[in-house]
């Protein structure tokens, strides 16, 4: 490539309908670092997209509702605006470029298909258009793939329930070969008061709402409400991220005051075929 990254539009969506899942396919070859939906017509919002699903050669790497997706963006300090919704696998947040495309999807690393899915609930007339932001493929000087270039920044979803107050385990998979953790998101309806994680017995995090919250703010992240974040890397440095590829076991505990239910986003650093 002549150019460091590229900005073009991609394969149009078919079946872009009130209440239906519009359908496009990403053309392997090149590093996916964002993938842009420009939404449209009459008139489609982040709101109305009530699940969103990218495939890589039939299996699903990212999950998650329009809503959820731009207030993980929010939470980064990314920049939203209405119409506008980036699925981002680089992770522009971090300090330095290594820090930043690390899980940038590095299509060429044999991936045979890429499939979005967007179900729309709601709209009279929705447009959307897919917009591709790429860099060349993830190579050392010697033409080699780079050791990083097999990971993919995942996005997977894990819903639960909890009928009254106290604590709730949350069963977070981790694969046969074990994964990379940045970031837990908890989206719940407003009794979510605290959370531990534990690798192997031992504590790796604990806190309550307040606390963490301060720590993230402190770091220039930007907390989003309804949803506990337990940010492994905070400081923009991959090095710190959970590395579960030698962990027995992980305990994820949540403290509730009251009844509630939601959904816990985790974003991996995943090599397709473990999770």
């Amino acid at each position: 490539m002549s150019v460091g990254k590229l900005t073009r539009y991609g394969l149009p969506f078919s079946n872009v309908v009130p209440s239906g899942t519009a359908t496009n396919q990403v053309t392997p070859g090149r590093t996916l670092e964002n993938l842009r939906l420009k939404l449209g017509g009459t008139a489609l919002t982040k709101a109305m997209i009530s699940l969103l699903k990218l495939k890589a050669n039939g299996k699903v790497i990212l999950e998650a509702t329009g809503a959820q997706l731009d207030a993980i963006n929010a939470y980064r300090g990314e920049s939203t605006a209405a119409a506008f919704l980036d699925i981002q696998f680089a992770d522009y947040s971090m300090i330095a470029e290594l820090d930043r495309m690390v899980g940038a999807f590095d299509t060429s690393q044999g991936i045979a298909n890429i499939t979005s899915e967007v179900t729309i609930a709601g709209a009279t007339a929705p447009v959307i258009t897919p917009i591709l932001i790429e860099s060349a493929q993830q190579k050392t000087r010697d033409g080699a793939a780079a050791p990083f270039a097999a990971l993919i920044s995942k996005l997977l979803s894990y819903p639960f329930s909890q009928s009254t107050g106290g604590r709730l385990a949350v069963n977070l998979p981790f694969g046969n070969t074990g994964s990379i953790i940045k970031r837990i998101h908890v989206f719940h309806t407003g009794t979510v008061t605290g959370a531990t994680m534990k690798e192997d017995g031992l504590v790796i995090h604990e806190s309550v709402a307040a606390e963490n919250s301060f720590d993230q703010t402190k770091a220039k992240r930007v907390p989003q409400a309804n949803v506990y974040t337990i940010d492994f890397v905070l400081d923009g440095n991959i090095k710190k991220a959970l590395d579960t590829r030698n962990a027995k076991s992980l305990e994820f505990l949540l403290d509730f005051s009251g009844a509630g239910s939601g959904t816990v986003l985790v974003e991996y650093l995943d090599p397709l075929g473990n999770l």
